[in-house]
């Protein structure tokens, strides 16, 4: 499948949240997925619950949750088996193709949470019956945020990631890394706070010591800076296959204007097309949109 083909639940945090995927996947899933616009990729955060002393869904500033992580993974897996059920088995797909139906994305808030869920990680990661469907997500590099500060250490996380599938290759296969900047989204000025050159040249510096690994690697950045970004943001992705950009962005629908301009920059230009994923709130209507016009 193309990246674009992905239909996002986003910060899907809670028991009621994975009720509601749960409910449209089997939806789907009775009609042998022959109906448009059902879920397909899930976006999901991980926070450390001192409460409970396990790692939990939630986003900060939350520090507890109703759903842990190994009831998240657990329904994650069945849902997988329904596309199994169906006798879903893509072929290998094209270079910027994905031989997955369904996409997993896991966002660490902190290493701690990252550390104590890693032996669940390893366990997931096994049971996952396709390719590139598990996506592991820090955000590892300080970018257009107020501070400085991270919660992760980049090299650390990166050597634990690619570790996870580091002794066994089909493992290797269904991971993706998805690695970004912090941000800060409160004000309209932070909203759209340009990720810059030096911020890139950190990025290929700590992914620098596991190119060999080959593993496929996707870049989370804020779609509402994307546009005045471009300019320096365009090597992550320049000449490098394996490397592409997940959009993201749900507090508000963006101008069709900018929509039309990221969707004819990457998918217009055959070096990028089919290489970026849109967690995009509203980007399926535009989409929508945009095909009955053309």
């Amino acid at each position: 499948m193309r990246p674009l083909e992905f239909r996002w639940a986003h910060a899907v945090n809670s028991q009621a949240l994975l009720r509601e995927v749960t409910e449209d996947v089997t939806r789907a899933h009775a009609q042998a997925f022959r109906v448009p616009n059902y879920v397909n990729a899930i976006e999901a955060d991980i926070i450390w619950s001192e409460r409970q002393q396990q790692p939990v869904m939630g986003h900060p500033p939350q520090t507890d949750g109703d759903l842990p992580l190994h009831s998240f993974l657990d329904e994650m897996l069945v849902l997988a088996r329904k596309f199994e059920a169906q006798g879903y088995t893509p072929s290998e797909a094209q270079p910027s193709g994905f031989a997955t139906p369904w996409i997993v994305k896991l966002d660490f808030k902190s290493m701690h949470a990252f550390q104590v869920a890693y032996p669940l990680l390893g366990e997931f990661v096994t049971a996952f019956p396709y390719k590139h469907g598990v996506f592991i997500n820090a955000d590892i590099l300080p970018g257009p945020a107020n501070t400085p500060d991270v919660h992760f250490e980049a090299h650390e996380f990166l050597e634990m990631a690619t570790a996870l599938g580091a002794k066994d290759v089909e493992k290797t296969s269904k991971l993706v890394l998805s690695v970004g900047w912090t941000t800060a989204n409160a004000t309209d000025e932070e909203i759209h706070r340009c990720y810059t050159k030096e911020m890139v040249d950190s990025m290929f510096t700590a992914l620098q010591p596991f190119r060999a690994t080959g593993m496929r690697v996707t870049f989370p950045l804020r779609a509402t800076c994307f546009r005045q970004s471009w300019s320096v943001l365009r090597p992550l992705v320049d000449g490098i296959e394996h490397h592409g950009i997940t959009l993201w962005w749900t507090k508000f629908e963006l101008p069709t204007t900018d929509l039309e301009w990221i969707y004819k920059t990457l998918e217009n230009d055959e070096s990028l097309a089919g290489r970026t994923f849109y967690d995009i709130l509203g980007f399926d209507k535009f989409m929508a949109t945009r095909r009955l016009s053309t």
